[in-house]
């Protein structure tokens, strides 16, 4: 009789199998009579729910039976999701974009008609609006700082709650309440991806995603897939992220030209990332004219106050450096490009310390690959700098592939000073 790995292996080796085989196999197929770690799970566990209302009251319905254990990142560990387990929510999410229910059917629907149930109020919706700024602001200044996260698991928690046993007092507020909860989703989805912690991310998104539907938000959706788009690039998953991007397009065809903007943008960085530089240049090209649409329109979600066009030189300079990474030859006039942009960007981002620790650090790999050592010493050592305040593995996932990059060097990797640099980085990378 083989034996069997203890928890949490056998669901961690059947849940790689599934993803590589493109279905669902189970611990007990491999070991007899073993079922999976209730500690680590996929992280659409519980979220194949149909995409209407009763779905979604079926998902709150799940997560608030199991003591929040559907979210909360604190408690359980979320395997990620790749091929059709993560695309096709977005399919999905297009073919019933114009099935949003009216608004006095969130009030029957969701709630509860007990007269002791807790009332969602007017004064109670401005609290969850000012709470998201505030989350807005935390994930600026400090990133995926696990107690801002454990924070936003709470609100969701919350939210949830008064979503499946409240009582609405005006018209109208359940369809609002569902609105907080979408963007609250999509704010933990960025800070979980900040924060690495990857799984837990794909799951928020999935939830905001469901939500966004729901209400007929389709600027918000297509925020999300974009989101979820430059996520599963940044995690390598490239064919994912070119779908999740071209859901996205499609989602965002009617939207504020903002969030075309920004669509446009990860559509550019999935397409760099994969070697296309023509498709690259032709998404850059289109997200200006974008950008500049928005200017003169004015407007816009409120949520995509962070989106300028220092941003938009950010994301298009990190895109330039993954392409050279990944591409053979006629990189030296790319890597001067990507490193005008972030140079430029980077000198507007003093308001968001970890969006400058970010492009620093992606600003440091450009200058050492082109050979201007000193330089990117100079900014990897002003990146280092701000890793204190801010907790973004997100960065320190840059900083970990300069250093990789330090090691690779011929002759240079035994200079004093690339060898300091290196033991500097050694305690915050460990971090």
């Amino acid at each position: 009789m083989s034996r069997v790995p203890r928890q949490p292996l056998p669901g961690v080796v059947t849940h790689l199998l599934s993803q590589a085989l493109g279905r669902h196999v189970m611990p007990g197929h491999l070991w007899s009579g073993v079922v999976g770690s209730a500690d680590w799970v996929p992280a659409d566990q519980g979220m194949r729910v149909s995409r209407d209302l009763q779905g979604t009251k079926s998902l709150l319905n799940n997560w608030l039976a199991s003591g929040g254990l559907m979210f909360e990142a604190d408690r359980r560990n979320f395997m990620t999701v790749s091929g059709v387990a993560l695309t096709t929510p977005a399919w999905q999410y297009l073919d019933h974009l114009k099935n949003v229910p009216p608004t006095g059917m969130f009030d029957e629907i969701l709630g509860s008609s007990r007269f002791s149930a807790a009332k969602v109020s007017p004064a109670l919706l401005e609290y969850f609006w000012t709470l998201i700024g505030a989350f807005r602001r935390m994930d600026d200044l400090e990133g995926g700082r696990p107690e801002n996260l454990n924070q936003v698991g709470v609100a969701l928690h919350q939210i949830a709650g008064y979503l499946k046993s409240g009582t609405f007092s005006v018209k109208g507020a359940a369809k609002e309440l569902m609105s907080v909860f979408a963007q609250v989703a999509q704010i933990g989805g960025w800070m979980a991806f900040d924060a690495g912690r990857h799984g837990l991310a794909q799951r928020y998104f999935l939830a905001g995603l469901q939500a966004a539907q729901n209400i007929g938000d389709a600027d918000l959706g297509s925020h999300i897939l974009a989101c979820m788009s430059y996520h599963a690039v940044e995690r390598n998953q490239l064919q994912e992220g070119n779908e999740l991007a071209d859901a996205a397009v499609r989602a965002a065809r009617a939207t504020h030209p903002l969030v075309r903007t920004i669509v446009t943008t990860r559509v550019a960085h999935a397409r760099a990332a994969s070697g296309d530089l023509h498709e690259f240049e032709s998404a850059t090209d289109e997200a200006a004219g974008l950008l500049e649409q928005s200017r003169q329109m004015g407007g816009g979600p409120e949520y995509l106050y962070w989106f300028d066009s220092a941003l938009a030189n950010a994301v298009q300079g990190q895109a330039l450096v993954m392409y050279t990474l990944q591409a053979s030859r006629g990189n030296a006039a790319l890597i001067g490009r990507a490193e005008s942009l972030l140079e430029r960007s980077i000198a507007e981002q003093a308001a968001a310390p970890r969006d400058a620790m970010l492009f620093g650090a992606w600003l440091a790999r450009a200058h050492a690959k082109r050979g201007d050592l000193h330089r990117g010493l100079d900014l990897a050592a002003t990146a280092l700098r701000r890793a204190p305040s801010v907790a973004s593995q997100r960065s320190r996932k840059v900083l970990f592939d300069l250093d990789k990059d330090l090691a690779n060097l011929r002759s240079d990797r035994n200079l004093p000073e690339v060898r300091e640099l290196r033991k500097q980085l050694r305690p915050a990378l460990a971090a």
